[in-house]
């Protein structure tokens, strides 16, 4: 019987691997955040609270191993509040509590609402980075946001209102060495960087989601959904941080090992030559 329900099992999982693989093509025809997240949303629903987990988890694992389509595709997953608003927020509390049943940490940590290792305790705090403008009223600041003077967004670099910095990204004139300063900012607020985490343009420029991940003040969930994403080296330097949340610490080393396993036996042994010295230092050193 134990064997029988074994097999049931694997079976399952092979099956939720081809609906992850199917979801992947129709996510990639969409070409729009926001459906992509509503077919996340309707695949989960579909499968229920039980089998949403394995769902979740075969998507963070194809990307950790770097299978073709799935490290863009994470990050979307990464907005879980959005999908939350197409489930239901009882039915994602429902799934979290099973992946925390099962220990699947890989995504109970991209699911829960686990505050950034550095938060802003007093608003002076905001100020010493925020500069005169943000004394300007709200509405005159997203006015200014949307002005093609590179000097004017320069200056709103700072602001700390979601709804001016959503402007600043959507403006023609900002560029990528902007959007680098705003989210490399500290202190800075958790929703200041997810704006620039979901913005259809920013979001997938690889230097931005480098300084998203190295950002202390940065949500976990959001480094979690983008550590697929970072490359070998900046995984390293994830795992020997100390000013990242301990969290991202154990989930940058599981994917080190993925993209281990993944490797040739040939890769492995130019990667050991090379990198034995750092890998020592991660998982006996470090811990």
């Amino acid at each position: 019987m134990e064997r029988f329900i074994r097999l049931i099992r694997i079976l399952i999982i092979r099956k939720i691997g081809d609906r992850a693989d199917l979801l992947l093509r129709k996510s990639q025809g969409s070409h729009s955040h926001t459906m992509t997240l509503y077919l996340i949303a309707r695949e989960m629903l579909t499968l229920g609270e039980e089998l949403s987990p394995y769902l979740l988890r075969e998507i963070l694992m194809k990307a950790s191993r770097r299978v073709p389509g799935y490290a863009e595709f994470v990050r979307h997953v990464g907005d879980v509040r959005t999908i939350a608003s197409f489930t239901g927020n009882d039915f994602m509390s429902s799934v979290l509590s099973r992946c925390k049943r099962l220990q699947m940490d890989e995504v109970t940590e991209l699911l829960s609402s686990t505050p950034p290792h550095k938060k802003i305790y007093h608003s002076d705090d905001l100020e010493k980075t925020s500069r005169a403008q943000d004394y300007v009223p709200l509405g005159v600041r997203k006015s200014m946001a949307r002005r093609f003077d590179p000097k004017t967004l320069e200056n709103l670099l700072t602001d700390q209102n979601p709804a001016v910095i959503r402007h600043v990204l959507n403006n023609p004139r900002t560029t990528e060495e902007m959007i680098m300063k705003t989210a490399s900012l500290r202190p800075t607020s958790p929703e200041i960087l997810e704006e620039i985490f979901v913005h259809e343009k920013w979001g997938s420029r690889y230097r931005i989601r480098k300084s998203l991940v190295f950002n202390p003040y940065s949500p976990p969930r959001i480094s979690h959904a983008l550590l697929p994403l970072l490359l070998m080296q900046d995984l390293m330097d994830v795992s020997l941080s100390r000013v990242l949340h301990p969290n991202l610490y154990r989930a940058s080393k599981r994917v080190i090992l993925h993209r281990i396993a993944e490797m040739s036996p040939g890769e492995k042994k130019d990667f050991s030559r090379v990198y034995s010295g750092t890998l020592k230092r991660i998982f006996l050193e470090v811990g």
